[in-house]
């Protein structure tokens, strides 16, 4: 059981997930338990990403979503938990535990299976981030759906920053639509960028990605994290659901569907209870009112969330979560780096957390001669906003003067049998 954020009244706890009328409805059980212990070979590096999942959990999701400073002018469907995608994928083989551990899997006899044994951050040997120099990381969200081919765009761009010396963190979210150049194919929407970079190479897109945002900001990146909705489906899923108050109720016509088309979704006024699905729904939905709308039940699911884990026993929670979204996860940080950044992490003091976001006053609406509506970045707020989150104005670069860009050949790339929503006329889903 969990308690209700402080502005909704506790209702009897539903014993039932809310669907939006017509869609049915989805009996939420409790996560099955976290299977039997590992051996003590094992037990290590189970401690140690539980750790830093739970440390990930308290220190670097406020620094995204905490005090409402949160903006995300894109989908922020996958990124409920910001940094806690970093801890789902763990990229070298010696940082994998030898077989899977079968979290969440029953004892044999059908009985519930143990908790996991608490424990204290003190009982493990973190080490500390190793270099002096701001870290920056940039977290990516794709609006790929489970039956389609890994080449995707991405549907969600934040940059989180910390600052190991003065012990401070700054979080800069970018809008799918900017208009920006990609190195070796010209001008095209930002999302777009890890799309190329996957088609020409496998792996490419974050490097490219990488390019493409250094170039744009002027400040190095050093790291990527990335999820999906199936992740942000499982997370939501093993936190028993989420409750939010609907302000006022909606309907989206235009919603996509996992067939490339689109459905109707509804939702009434007053408390629901939402699983990853119909969460998703929630945090997607645009057709409705608009990008502020969503905007605004993006940062009131995110909030949600944030009071909900603070709640909840996460450190228990987290091996299943940690399981759970594995396959749905990829970044390049190891686990040391990850339990480094944990630890950087705590010392970093609301007062001393900088959030930011590209938002409408630092963009012009522009549309391209093909005929699609892009947003042209406003050198002088975006070289602001960069010297608020990520440094002083002398680290900065002179960035260049953007004018509405000539006609542009699409990249062969662009024009490859990638998936697309025959259906829907709006860009990005």
């Amino acid at each position: 059981m969990f308690q209700l954020p402080p502005f909704i009244k506790p209702p009897p706890r539903p014993k039932e997930v809310v669907r939006p009328p017509g869609f049915g409805e989805v009996v939420m059980e409790p996560p099955p338990g976290f299977g039997e212990p590992p051996d003590r070979a094992r037990w290590s590096w189970r401690r140690r990403i539980t750790f830093a999942v739970s440390s990930l959990l308290f220190v670097l999701v406020p620094l995204g979503i905490g005090a409402g400073l949160y903006r995300s002018s894109g989908d922020v469907t996958n990124l409920v938990f910001d940094v806690l995608m970093m801890t789902a994928w763990v990229t070298s083989p010696s940082d994998r535990p030898p077989e899977p551990v079968g979290v969440g899997t029953p004892m044999p006899d059908g009985t519930p299976a143990p908790e996991a044994p608490r424990f204290e951050a003190s009982q493990l040997d973190v080490p500390e981030w190793s270099s002096k120099e701001r870290v920056n990381i940039i977290l990516l969200g794709t609006d790929r759906r489970d039956n389609e081919p890994d080449v995707t765009r991405t549907d969600t761009l934040l940059i989180v920053s910390i600052d190991p010396v003065t012990k401070s963190a700054g979080v800069l979210s970018l809008p799918r639509d900017l208009w920006v150049n990609i190195p070796g194919y010209g001008f095209e929407r930002v999302n777009t960028a890890f799309e190329i970079g996957e088609f020409q190479k496998k792996g490419g897109g974050p490097a490219l990605l990488r390019k493409t945002i250094e170039g744009l900001l002027g400040v190095p990146i050093h790291h990527y994290a990335l999820v999906g909705f199936t992740g942000f489906r499982k997370v939501v899923d093993q936190l028993g659901g989420v409750v939010v108050d609907v302000e006022r109720p909606f309907r989206d016509d235009e919603f996509p569907s996992g067939n490339y088309g689109t459905r109707r979704i509804l939702f009434q006024t007053g408390l629901q209870v939402l699983d990853g699905e119909t969460a998703l729904w929630f945090v997607r939905s645009r057709h409705a009112d608009s990008d502020f709308g969503r905007n605004r039940r993006q940062r009131q699911f995110l909030l949600a969330v944030r009071q909900q884990a603070l709640q909840l026993n996460m450190i228990t929670k987290a091996p299943a979560m940690l399981s759970s979204i594995m396959d749905s996860v990829k970044t390049d940080l190891r686990t040391t780096e990850i339990l480094s950044l944990a630890r950087m992490a705590k010392d970093v003091e609301t007062s001393k957390l900088v959030s930011r976001a590209v938002d409408e006053s630092m963009v012009n609406p522009w549309m391209t001669p093909g005929g699609a509506a892009v947003l042209l970045p406003e050198p002088a707020a975006i070289r602001q906003v960069v010297q608020e989150v990520f440094g002083t104005p002398g680290k900065l670069p002179t960035l260049p003067v953007m004018r509405a860009p000539p006609v542009v050949s699409t990249p062969d790339v662009l024009s490859a049998p990638i998936a697309v929503n025959p259906v829907s006329s709006t860009p990005g889903g």
